[in-house]
């Protein structure tokens, strides 16, 4: 086989920059910002322009291949295609005024994930812009495949070419000790995987895409790899997926959870499969394949029912959020696909051009998913406060008023959380959660009519103090509540603390030994100690929680708290903290070799179902030898 030369190389990498130079300095431009934003970061105060410049121009790399792909199939002259791209220029230059600009309180998530869901259409739209007319379904799969393998075939030689890089920097370094910057190995990794990634992968991409509609020669090995890799899991996952929905129709224990993404994954998985055996299927001797693909799309409707159920219930606890509007979407998506092809439909076109509409239409307007998650999230926030007496006349109950003229920090006269107990934990729980989303993906815009004050105006003059500030903290602090979720447990905890700990008198004892010991999740403490070239240990009994354990060679002694501990519950009952004299909370024992008097200054116990257990201790071991 002929090497290709130099010079091959050389005008194969001119003709592609030539056909996509868009794509190719939108490329440049991202790597550029990428290697700026990696020497220069500690120097920059704020990032965001940065940041934001490397991504738009990374949306610009799949925008202009397939923009420059459309005008090859439309045959469009300079003027077209030079319209075209300016039309494609100032869309970016949009999405780049979109993204926040700097790290203040309003800036949230959500322009970074409507940059996410931009990023899936525009990859959805390259892979059938070209095709966008007409009925030609064995050239659409056939320029998929070549953008399948180009893809892989690409990240094989940069992957490759990285390697080779790094340890030819890594041999410099230990055999010359020639010093290389650990920033370098990033930065290499950025231009591959940035630039000679995306010039060798339009590099392959063929200048006509007419011949591919007859182009029935498919390659053997990507028919092996869905045949005998994607199928067989594809088809356990559905057994798998099958036999739990029968399994919860039988129990009538319905999922409210990760049953809906299992159900969306494996359906995405099946599709592609289907997608990849689709050309074989019109050959013959490989009918099978066109019953599998029905069968597959039958089998998705019940499984969609099942994703719809479990969703509900968590939408109708809960309300929408980014996440479940998102699973609601492709379940819908996911209905129409499956419903298209079980009557024997097969535009597969439609496949990725109905899910690139539902995407767009997501992204915009009351419906988006941004839009009806924050309101739904909102009003389920207002309903369990107006349901619970927290709000009057649209307004929060005892809101704590909180301070300024201490600035950067806050404070308050009044009492801390003066609503806390109004909620049950359950309630108060989803309250911060709310909160906590808000903050995350919406801000607070939609709530901030509920509060007399300013709550914005406060957490500004913090950031202006150089203060960083949790915003869901003190939104949900003006709310009179606790800011942390409270979690219910069976145990109910108390402790007796010595009210002084008092100078003991020793004279009658030779050593004093401080002890500390606790018993959580089944670890013990222990106490070591040598006396006289002998060691001795304090410990719990394993056996029982409220004894103690004083072994000594071969031999131990037990000490009971339990009966101390029950006087002192019947003289002080149970209380979180109950301060008593010293005298009160002492045990005196005898060894064949020591006296040994207890002093604990501190007994930390919990009790359930009439049952009292030791969780901590500690105080002081008085020895004398006898």
């Amino acid at each position: 086989m002929k090497l290709p030369s130099i010079s091959y190389l050389l005008n194969k990498s001119k003709e592609s920059f030539l056909r996509f130079p868009a794509t190719l300095i939108s490329a440049l431009v991202s790597v550029c910002a990428a290697i700026f934003l990696i020497e220069y970061s500690n120097d920059i105060t704020n990032t965001f322009p940065y940041i934001n410049i490397l991504i738009t121009s990374a949306l610009g790399i799949p925008l202009f291949f397939g923009l420059s792909m459309f005008n090859s199939s439309q045959n469009f002259n300079r003027t077209k295609s030079a319209f075209s791209h300016l039309l494609c220029l100032a869309i970016l230059v949009i999405i780049y005024y979109t993204l926040p600009d700097s790290d203040t309180t309003h800036n949230t998530s959500i322009p970074y994930i409507r940059y996410g869901i931009f990023n899936v259409i525009v990859h959805l739209l390259v892979s059938f812009i070209p095709y966008l007319k007409g009925n030609a379904l064995n050239g659409f799969w056939n320029f998929n495949k070549i953008l399948f393998i180009r893809f892989w075939t690409s990240a094989l030689y940069s992957g490759f070419l990285y390697i080779g890089l790094i340890l030819a920097l890594s041999a410099l370094n230990l055999l010359f000790d020639v010093d290389i910057d650990d920033d370098l190995y990033f930065e290499f990794y950025v231009v591959i995987i940035g630039l000679f990634n995306t010039w060798f992968f339009v590099s392959g991409i063929p200048s006509s895409l007419k011949n591919l509609e007859n182009n029935h020669e498919y390659p053997n090995g990507l028919k092996i790899f869905a045949q005998y890799v994607l199928l067989p899991l594809l088809t356990l996952y559905l057994i798998i997926l099958y036999a739990y929905g029968t399994k919860i129709i039988v129990l009538w224990n319905w999922p409210k959870g990760i049953v809906s993404y299992l159900i969306s994954c494996v359906s995405v998985l099946g599709i592609l499969t289907v997608l990849l055996l689709y050309p074989y299927g019109q050959l013959k001797n490989n009918s099978w394949i066109k019953k599998f693909s029905r069968i597959f799309y039958f089998s998705l409707i019940p499984l969609v029912a099942i994703l719809f159920i479990a969703i509900g219930f968590r939408i109708g606890d809960y309300g929408f959020t980014i996440n479940r509007y998102v699973i609601v979407l492709l379940g819908v998506w996911l209905s129409f696909v499956a419903l298209y092809f079980s009557f024997g439909k097969k535009n597969i076109k439609l496949i990725p051009m109905s899910l690139a509409l539902i995407l767009a239409l997501m992204s915009f307007g009351p419906w988006s998913v941004f839009s009806v998650g924050e309101k739904s999230q909102i009003n389920r926030l207002v309903s369990i406060l107006e349901e619970n007496n927290l709000l009057q006349d649209g307004k929060v109950v005892n809101e704590v008023i909180w301070k300024t003229d201490k600035i950067p920090s806050l404070y308050s006269n009044e009492a801390s959380n003066p609503n806390d107990g109004v909620l049950v934990d359950s309630l108060h729980n989803e309250v911060v959660s709310i909160i906590n989303y808000l903050d995350k993906h919406h801000g607070f815009s939609g709530i901030s009519h509920l509060y007399a004050q300013n709550i914005d105006s406060l957490i500004v003059l913090c950031l202006d103090s150089n203060k960083y500030t949790d915003e869901s903290n003190i939104y949900t602090r003006s709310l009179g509540l606790s800011p942390y979720e409270k979690y219910s447990s069976h145990y109910d905890y108390y402790t007796f603390n010595v009210e002084d700990i008092i100078v003991t008198q020793v004279t009658s004892y030779d050593y004093v030994l401080d002890f500390d010991l606790s018993q959580y999740g089944g670890i013990l403490d222990r106490v070591d100690f040598e006396l006289n070239g002998e060691e001795y240990f304090i410990e719990f009994n394993p056996s029982d929680p409220n004894t103690l354990m004083f072994i000594e060679n071969s031999n131990s002694l037990e000490i009971s708290v339990e009966k101390m501990l029950s006087r002192l519950t019947n003289t002080y009952g149970f209380k979180s903290e109950s301060r008593i004299h010293q005298s009160e909370m002492e045990i005196e024992k005898k060894t064949s070799r020591f006296d040994i008097k207890m002093l604990f200054h501190s007994i930390d116990y919990k009790t359930s179902n009439d049952s009292t257990y030791i969780s901590s201790m500690h105080g002081k071991v008085l020895l004398k030898i006898r």
